[in-house]
């Protein structure tokens, strides 16, 4: 009996410590969370510098906050914000998935945006529109594109899109460009898409870029768009390699056997 009674006590006297522990513990994991969508686009913005001013865990956040409120903002004012993104709140980049250009598109009739083009001397607004007409496949944005690179319109990334969207309908000039390989500036896992346009078009001018550079870049993505795409201009090469380095002497002297000028070395 007193044995029984003793665990007894034992017992209730551990429930009394354990339960505020418990129910400060759960009180934490029921913390409720900031409603960003209560928050001004003024104070989203605010808090891309200080996370403590909304409450939010990380700039994602507040950036999926901002991207979401896009549709509701007028198209001039979208415009705006590829000069100046604190105008909507959203950041156009490859990192954030180009949300202003996106929305533009998706709201279709950019015949204005084109005529918009040639009016303005803002660089940040012609790279935007450029980005805009890239999502249509259709005759109009085709001449567009073609009269951006022509003229040598300035918008801030050497043409690099109307180039890589004339490269992929195989347009002979914008491989050409694209095969100077001034364009590694941009994402490895964009510019890998450019790459693998010279296999898909078989353009032979392209093999020295590839055997001297693409073979031996520093991303992994663009080594293996390379190597596609000789394989593709070279359909009876062997389809598999013991190592990197055999890729590159085999290519290396398939070139040169067809008269291209390549170093052969390595990087």
């Amino acid at each position: 009996m007193i044995a029984s009674s003793v665990i007894t006590l034992i017992l209730s006297v551990v429930a009394i410590t354990l339960a505020p522990v418990s129910s400060h513990a759960q009180s934490q994991q029921q913390t409720v969370q900031p409603d960003l969508a209560k928050q001004s686009t003024d104070q989203l913005i605010a808090c891309y510098e200080n996370l403590k001013l909304c409450g939010a865990n990380d700039i994602w956040q507040i950036s999926d906050q901002l991207n979401s409120r896009l549709p509701s903002v007028p198209s001039e004012r979208l415009v705006a914000c590829f000069d100046d993104w604190r105008d909507c709140g959203a950041q156009e980049d490859q990192a954030s998935g180009w949300p202003i250009s996106d929305e533009l598109a998706r709201r279709g009739n950019i015949q204005w945006l084109l005529d918009r083009n040639w009016k303005t001397r803002n660089t940040m607004i012609r790279n935007g529109i450029e980005h805009v007409a890239y999502h249509f496949d259709t005759p109009v944005i085709t001449i567009f594109m073609k009269k951006v690179v022509t003229k040598r319109i300035f918008d801030g990334e050497d043409r690099y899109w109307p180039i890589n969207y004339l490269a992929k309908k195989c347009d002979a000039e914008a491989l050409r460009e694209l095969s100077s390989g001034r364009y590694r500036g941009q994402g490895s896992l964009q510019y890998q898409t450019s790459v693998e346009l010279f296999g898909k078009c078989s353009y032979k001018p392209a093999i020295p870029y590839l055997v001297d550079d693409a073979l031996y870049d520093f991303s992994l993505n663009v080594v293996i768009a390379a190597q596609d795409s000789l394989q593709q201009i070279y359909p009876d090469a062997p389809q598999d390699f013991d190592s990197l380095e055999k890729v590159q002497q085999y290519y290396c002297g398939r070139a040169k056997r067809d008269g291209f000028k390549v170093k052969c070395i390595d990087h």
